[in-house]
């Protein structure tokens, strides 16, 4: 690095900083935030590069021949090949056609072995519980009118040689034992005693009203046609449910998909790494808490919604129409409240047919809100840096301060409202849109640098204005000013 320059201290800051936060919050995907925002430093790393060099300029320092050296030159590189190899080793992931047998021992190559598992069946009590133990491997309940359990499938054993293959399957039979009103379907992977990497694959079928419990290290899981409570255990697991007609609970550590429909009960989630999430047509109370990096889609839940996260906080009373929340915008229509939903990341909110009322708190983010016409509901939203853009029925009574500390002021209600400049001379510099309309709630808007846009909802597609900024351009003589939208 070159005498004076900030990047080298920089670059030992970032990654201190990557190394504390890979400590303090080991549920993150660090690798794979690298391998998506790797570029972000080449650009970081640039922008600082040519500050310096303006700022050399300005004090008058003479000017490097090279804006950047040999020996940069040599890291630029390095980190584009290591960046480029996390991202296809992360998009690819290549290890999974490498049929790598893992033990605490040893880790080789092998081969695969296909053994069918021979049906079995076992009777079932009346509002029997049955139990599935599967450490690794999909598992798929299907509930039926019968008063018995059946269970087939499929088991591969990864081994070096036809023998050990061989040892492994006598080792891990599949066993169904009842114990009272308690049925276990039991695969005895646990029983493997050497380096042998085994998968079941399990088809059971269970009578319609008995209740299920998986548990597992790894393996997908699927559950359909249950009348009693479900609950899912597992390392690893995506989770697909349908037609369940009581409570559903599922304790993940990683999950790709969790997708619900058709459940009576609640569904209560938690995982310390999700993706995905789609829940429709829930008729019990929806909680999930952990961290999640995907979609999330609610539809149709009859009763309260309570989403939370490290950085997120969303709860909702009730849900005839649809929410999605991801990790750039958070979206819905037909929402009961009272609604509440608070990031501490960046985040655009955009609500529509919202009742009773909305409590929203960003960090940053644009904010759309088109509240439903009646009752109008109580609003208080607040962003620190975004716009915010209202749209109000002309019949709905309300009693209105949206103010900017920095940004424009857009009355498109009409003279009802006043606005309120901080500075007249300096309409840019911030003020408040204020005024009632007969009697009705309060509605509050705030926000710390963004436009700000009152006007009657004409049920026209809503767009968000762009502050306007004024450009000078100079040519020694005169000056012109050109407005910018």
């Amino acid at each position: 690095m070159r005498r004076g320059s900030l990047i080298g201290p920089l670059l030992i800051i970032m990654v201190g900083v990557w190394f504390l936060v890979s400590s303090l919050r080991p549920d993150l995907p660090m690798l794979d935030l690298a391998a998506r925002f790797w570029p972000f430093l080449l650009i970081g790393w640039g922008f600082l590069r040519t500050i310096e060099i303006l700022v050399w300029a300005v004090r008058g320092r003479p000017l490097p021949y090279a804006g950047v050296s040999g020996g940069e030159w040599t890291l630029i590189i390095l980190i584009c090949l290591i960046g480029s190899g996390l991202y296809t080793v992360n998009r690819y992931r290549p290890w999974r056609n490498l049929g790598v047998i893992t033990s605490n021992r040893i880790e080789i190559f092998g081969h695969e072995y296909d053994y069918a598992v021979e049906e079995q069946t076992a009777p079932v009590p009346k509002g029997a519980r049955v139990l599935v133990e599967n450490l690794r491997g999909p598992v798929r309940v299907t509930g039926a009118d019968v008063e018995h359990v059946r269970v087939s499938g499929r088991k591969t054993i990864r081994a070096l040689k036809d023998a050990d293959a061989e040892k492994a399957q006598k080792q891990t039979p599949i066993e169904i034992s009842v114990q009272a009103n308690r049925v276990v379907v039991r695969t005895n992977q646990d029983r493997l005693t050497g380096d042998e990497r085994i998968s079941t694959e399990l088809e059971v079928t269970v009578p319609r009203t008995a209740a299920v419990e998986i548990r597992g290290r790894n393996g997908d899981v699927e559950i359909s046609d249950v009348a009693g409570p479900v609950e899912v255990s597992s390392d690893s697991a995506s989770v697909q449910l349908q037609n369940i007609g009581a409570q559903v609970r599922l304790d993940l550590g990683r999950s790709n998909l969790v997708r619900a429909a058709g459940i009576k009960g609640g569904v209560e989630m938690k995982a310390s790494r999700g993706r995905d999430i789609e829940l429709d047509t829930i008729g019990g109370e929806v909680t999930i808490n952990g961290s999640y990096s995907g979609d999330l889609r609610f539809r149709e839940c009859a009763r309260a919604i309570r989403f939370q996260s490290g950085q997120t906080d969303l709860r909702v009373e009730g849900l005839p129409g649809e929410i999605r929340l991801n990790l750039g915008e958070l979206s819905g229509a037909n929402l009961t409240g009272p609604i509440r939903f608070t990031s501490s990341r960046s985040r655009d909110v955009r609500l529509e047919q919202f009742t009773h009322s909305l409590e929203l708190k960003l960090d940053r983010g644009d904010i759309m809100l088109r509240p439903s016409t009646q009752p109008l509901p109580r609003i208080d939203a607040r962003t620190r840096v975004g716009q915010i853009e209202l749209l109000l029925p002309e019949s709905a009574g309300f009693v209105l301060r949206a103010a900017t500390d920095r940004g424009d002021l857009n009355n498109d209600y009409g003279p009802v409202l006043k606005t309120q400049f901080e500075n007249e001379r300096h309409p840019h510099a911030g003020g408040a849109i204020v005024g009632s309309v007969g009697q009705g709630p309060s509605i509050t808007l705030s926000t710390g640098r963004g436009a700000v846009t009152v006007r009657k909802d004409t049920r026209a597609e809503p767009r968000l204005r762009r502050p306007s900024a004024a450009v000078e351009i100079s040519t020694g003589e005169s000056s012109t000013v050109i407005e910018k939208y």
